[in-house]
This record gives structure tokens, C-alpha cells and sequence, in this order.
């Protein structure tokens, strides 16, 4: 279960947004039912009380997942319905300067090899115990035409040290922003680009080796 909301976070929070809007009017449909309808008159006292107690907890649980939904969770949804509706499509443009000599690169540099693109940060330590992962995928990977770029919003001096230490041979650099992708403070995201340019899949939080290879080798 772990493993599998490492992979899919992104697609299940999407649904948690749909499913407590949902789950809000069924609840608010069953308790109107039983306090209003003839019909739920007629039931035994026991019986009311128990469809009326569901629904309380329903609308309960629902009303908290619309909290979170609305709420602290907001961009991370926004980001997957954006990720879920560019698959497929030509990724954007994205440009960015190597952490090492502020040389300006841009995605379509890499045009004809696999490009997974790792969105981190320094303060993330989710995103720091994945950094050398991502170096060990990209010295695997990189003779049979995978590029592992990495993008951070911080200052490069700021991730010089942490990369030189954790992700040395992978692709680093800086960007002023993330752009089209709203992530807010929800890292890190990874993107995986083909060698056509077409965005192909995408997974939140960090992953172990053999989930990234999963992804990668379908395209390589």
C-alpha cells in the first residue's frame, strides 16, 4: 500500500477531491431523507437512528476531505489534474541553468533521449534521500539513452553542496519558477519525458529504484 501511494499520490488525491464532494451529497441526501420522508417515519426508532448516524459520519468524513481537498491539498490536485491532462501531449518547454557554470539549457535539448525530470529542494527530505537514487538510475540507464535532469527553485549555491554529494552525474539545474506545474512546497514530483518529447508519466513523493525503472523502460 505504501509503495503504491509513493507511485500514484498524485492520481489518488485527485480522487480524494472528487469522492469527498460526492460523499458530501449522498450524506446530505440521507440524513434530508430521514428526517423529512414519510417513508423513514414509518422505521422503527433503532433503524432511524442508525441510517441517521451513517450519514452524520459520512458527512463527516466528508466534510474533512473537503477541507483538505479545498484547502492545504489544493495545488497538489491542481497539479495532478494539469499532469493527468498533459499525458500523452507534447511536454512544455522548460528552461533552466546547470547548477555548475549557469549555462541556459532547455528540455528540448534532450530531444531523442528519455528524460526524467526530478522536481526538488533542499529543505525536502524526502527529495534528499531520493538525490541518489536518481544518480544511480541515470549512471545505469544513461548508455541506453535516459537523461536524469534535476530542477530546483533555490539559489544554485544553496544545492551545489547536496548535489555534489548525493546526485554528482546527474543533470542539475535552477529555475526562477516551476512554470505550468503549481507545486507549490509538495515535492518531489518527477516527470518522465520520451524521446519524442511527449510527457508519459509522472509520480509524487520519492520512489525506490525499481519503481523509476518501471516507468523509464517501457520508453527506452
Amino acid at each position: 500500500m505504501t509503495e503504491f501511494l509513493r507511485q500514484h499520490g498524485a492520481h489518488v488525491a485527485a480522487w480524494v477531491r472528487f469522492g469527498s464532494i460526492l460523499l458530501t451529497g449522498a450524506s446530505l441526501v440521507v440524513l434530508a431523507y430521514v428526517l423529512w420522508s414519510p417513508r423513514a417515519h414509518a422505521w422503527s426508532a433503532r433503524r432511524r437512528r442508525t441510517v441517521r448516524l451513517l450519514g452524520l459520519n459520512g458527512l463527516g468524513i466528508a466534510v474533512g476531505g473537503v477541507i483538505v481537498a479545498f484547502g492545504p491539498m489544493s495545488p497538489l490536485f491542481g497539479t495532478a489534474r494539469v499532469l493527468d491532462n498533459r499525458v500523452g501531449t507534447p511536454a512544455p518547454e522548460m528552461v533552466f541553468r546547470l547548477v555548475e557554470g549557469g549555462v541556459e539549457r532547455r528540455l528540448s535539448d534532450f530531444r531523442g533521449k528519455v528524460v526524467l525530470i526530478n522536481l526538488w529542494a533542499t529543505w525536502c527530505p524526502p527529495c534528499r534521500r531520493e538525490l541518489p537514487v536518481l544518480n544511480r538510475l541515470h549512471g545505469s540507464y544513461s548508455e541506453r539513452g535516459l537523461v536524469v535532469v534535476t530542477l530546483t527553485d533555490e539559489p544554485a549555491e544553496q544545492a551545489r553542496a547536496v548535489l555534489h554529494s548525493q546526485a554528482p552525474e546527474t543533470v542539475n539545474g535552477t529555475v526562477d519558477s516551476f512554470g505550468w506545474l503549481a507545486i507549490r512546497d509538495f515535492r518531489p514530483f518527477t516527470l518522465v519525458v520520451d524521446r519524442d518529447g511527449v510527457l508519459r508519466e509522472y509520480m509524487f513523493g520519492d520512489q525506490a529504484y525499481e519503481a523509476f525503472e518501471s516507468r523509464i523502460r517501457p520508453y527506452l
